[in-house]
This record gives structure tokens, C-alpha cells and sequence, in this order.
């Protein structure tokens, strides 16, 4: 009998990303459904940036920016880097895909910290990769045993700083010292920075002031949870030229299309509205975090815009949330059983959440 499909595909579980708001919200029966699931931004996207997919929107007939060129540029102008170690994707999802296409053969090692954003796993497996699971120690990404696990086989570390789903992050310090542990030839090291935007802890460390000292470094960014883009799917990822340059030759063209290559430069040009993005979700956190201790949650603290909450019988408790019309993620489908991860919303829906909390 042919065989059509692939063998690897038996062990890929597609991703869940949940059913669409608005579906739910009418089998719910719900006017008022709030989504704290998804990890979206509570502010939404930048007036300045729903004015450009406005005044775009009579060019949809009209390809794209292949290259993502203007938009590339002003990110090399905010970053201090050249264009040329730019690389623009539909969202970071793909840029992971990217770098599994370019780098990856059957036979390579990745090492990938578990639990982590599922997607790291998918596209190593799918490109005949083993990965190696570093597993957390409790929720900190585990540097240490991360360096035992890198062989002469390995080809590529993942990092994700904060981390998701556990919202902590990859310290100053231990980062330099794995960075440096590697040596002369190290493997690629993958640093997704998703939820940086929102990290206040001094340790913290931006990625991309480390590309001079370590070129086999690759920082991946994103337009969705700052800049309130998810839904136009923006990412980019920064490296050396020759990276980038490899990158490229995988990359399908016109990929990132034009209102979403328009919205992301006018939300880079709106730093006002990223200010306030970033204020917002830092004073709410850090209500919530202190209602939740209040209340006896235990829970990593958070440098993201979500908190993953131990509740026994979570998913109980999500089914209560749900009939009160608040969305959160189950921390099972994340490899947290017993846990909700909690996105960070406005004062009104973390009191609604409180208060369900309570009983009420």
C-alpha cells in the first residue's frame, strides 16, 4: 500500500490555540466574554496603527514588501543593528520553523527546556531532529543542566526569557556564563523574547546586545503582545548578517503581508502607546499577584503578562471561570497539571476573576 504521509507526523500533536472568541462567546450565550487565556495585550494595538491597516486596506490587491525592507530598517535604526540582521516573519512561529528549515537534519540533537512553548519541540521533530528535554527545576529554566546536555551532536539550544508558560526569566549572569560555557563552536542558541516588553527586573538581559559577543545567537521578537498585533501576525528575529542570509534562502516570499508590515512600523513609530501598554500590565500583575497571594495561590512571580497559578482542581476551577465569562488556560495542556495560566487584564476583569475565585 503507498505510504503518503510522513512517519514523524504520529508524534506531532497539533497545537490547541482554543476556539474563537466570538464562537464561544455565542454557544456561552455571553455579551461580555473576556479572553485571559491568549496572553494578548488589554490595550489593543496602537490608534496609530489601526490608522495604517485603514489607509492600506485599498492595496490588499497589491503583494507585499517582500523583503519587509522599511520595516526592517526602522527596527535596525531602534535596535542599533544594520537591516541586514533583520529577518521578518508571520510571527515567531514561523521564524522558529525558519531556523528548524535552514539548520536542522535528521540525526541533530535540540536541546529544549520542558515544560515550554510547544512549538520549539514541533519543528525540530519535524525536521527528523531528537530533541533533548532539559526539564525545569521547579519553574526556572535549569542552565546548568542544559550545558550537560549539549553533545558535538547538538545543533541548537532553545531559551525563553520570560519564560512561557512560567513567566520567569533567564538571569544576566547565568545567561553570559552558558553563552560563554559553550566555547568557540557552539550551537546555534535560540532566545525568544516574546514577553520582554514586560519584564522589570533589573537581571534581566537584552538579547540583542549580546550579538557581538556571540554570533551564533538568534533574539526573536514579536509585534503581538506589546504592540497588541496578534491577530496581523508579526515577528522578527536578530542575528549576524550570515544567519539572516540563511534565513532568507528558506523563507517564502512575500511572507509578513502589507497591513501587517504597515501596523508594526506605525506601532514602532507610537512609543506613547507601548509606555502605557507596558505601565498598565505591570500595575495589574502586580495587583493580581497580590490579591492571588492575598487569597493563598502560590505562583512563580511573573516578568511576563500572565501568571501560572497552582489551584487544585484547576480545571474545575477554569469551568467556573468559563461560565462567569472569563477565559484562562488550563496549565495541563502546558505540562503544569494543577495550574491556570492567567493573562493579565484590566482592573474589572481580574476583580471578576477574583471574585470568582471567592465563591461568588
Amino acid at each position: 500500500m503507498r505510504t503518503l504521509w510522513r512517519k514523524t507526523l504520529d508524534g506531532i500533536t497539533p497545537y490547541e490555540a482554543g476556539r474563537p472568541l466570538e464562537h464561544l462567546a455565542r454557544e456561552l450565550g455571553l455579551g461580555d466574554l473576556v479572553r485571559l487565556s491568549a496572553n494578548e495585550s488589554p490595550l489593543g494595538p496602537s490608534p496609530r496603527a489601526i490608522a495604517a491597516i485603514e489607509r492600506e486596506a485599498a492595496r490588499a490587491h497589491l503583494y507585499p514588501d517582500g523583503s519587509s525592507g522599511e520595516l526592517r530598517a526602522a527596527l535596525g535604526e531602534r535596535l542599533g543593528v544594520s537591516p541586514g540582521q533583520i529577518i521578518a516573519g508571520n510571527g515567531a512561529d514561523e521564524l522558529l520553523a525558519l531556523i528548524a528549515w535552514a539548520a536542522f537534519e535528521p540525526g541533530d540533537e535540540v536541546v529544549v527546556p520542558h515544560p515550554a512553548f510547544e512549538p520549539y519541540e514541533t519543528v525540530a521533530r519535524l525536521m527528523g531532529a531528537r530533541v533533548e528535554r532539559s526539564p525545569l527545576r521547579r519553574y526556572e529554566t535549569d542552565l546548568d543542566d542544559i550545558r550537560r546536555r549539549v553533545t558535538p551532536t547538538t545543533k541548537a539550544i532553545f531559551l525563553c526569557s520570560p519564560h512561557n508558560p512560567a513567566a520567569t526569566i533567564v538571569r544576566r549572569g547565568p545567561l553570559e556564563g552558558l553563552l560563554a560555557a559553550l566555547g568557540d563552536d557552539p550551537p546555534l542558541v535560540v532566545l525568544d523574547e516574546a514577553y520582554r516588553d514586560f519584564c522589570d527586573d533589573p537581571e534581566y538581559h537584552d538579547g540583542v546586545s549580546l550579538l557581538p559577543r556571540y554570533p551564533r545567537l538568534i533574539v526573536l521578537r514579536t509585534f503581538s503582545k506589546i504592540a497588541g498585533l496578534a491577530g496581523l501576525r508579526v515577528g522578527y528575529g536578530i542575528g549576524t548578517a550570515e544567519t539572516i542570509d540563511r534565513l532568507n534562502r528558506v523563507r517564502a516570499p512575500y511572507n509578513v503581508n502589507r497591513l501587517g508590515q504597515v501596523a508594526a512600523l506605525a506601532a514602532l513609530g507610537d512609543t506613547e502607546h507601548s509606555r502605557r501598554t507596558r505601565a498598565v500590565v505591570i500595575e495589574e500583575r502586580a495587583f493580581l499577584s497580590q490579591e492571588l497571594s492575598r487569597r493563598g495561590y502560590a505562583f512563580p512571580p511573573s516578568q511576563a503578562n500572565f501568571l501560572l497559578v497552582h489551584i487544585p482542581g484547576a480545571p474545575a476551577v477554569r469551568e467556573r471561570l468559563l461560565r462567569a465569562g472569563l477565559i484562562v488556560r488550563d496549565g495541563a495542556a502546558v505540562g503544569f497539571p494543577d495550574h491556570l495560566r492567567i493573562s493579565v487584564g484590566l482592573r474589572e476583569a481580574s476583580r471578576r476573576l477574583l471574585a470568582v475565585l471567592d465563591g461568588g
